[in-house]
């Protein structure tokens, strides 16, 4: 009755994600050095260069954050007591 889905976090994830960055800063590098700075999207909004290059980089950094740090973050709060500065 159930389709089982695919693991969201993929083996290859972090690698698809650095590939995006890559991508996007190839893009708004060689806009830029085409001395395009802004588009006109296709629903017609602006979409600059700069910010093409800035969305890869956060894509690059992003992936490279260690898995344990993100497993600590995740974690719910012990509730050890109201003086516990994760309890809230």
């Amino acid at each position: 009755m159930h389709e089982s889905k695919a693991n969201a976090n993929s083996r290859f994830g972090r690698i698809k994600a650095v590939n995006a960055g890559l991508i996007l800063v190839a893009i708004g590098s060689l806009r830029m050095i085409g001395g395009v700075q802004v588009v006109t999207h296709w629903t017609g909004q602006p979409m600059f260069s700069w910010g093409l290059v800035a969305a890869g980089i956060i894509c690059i950094l992003s992936a490279l954050v260690p898995a344990s740090w993100i497993a600590r973050a995740a974690q719910l709060p012990t509730g050890k007591g109201k003086l516990d500065k994760h309890s809230r």
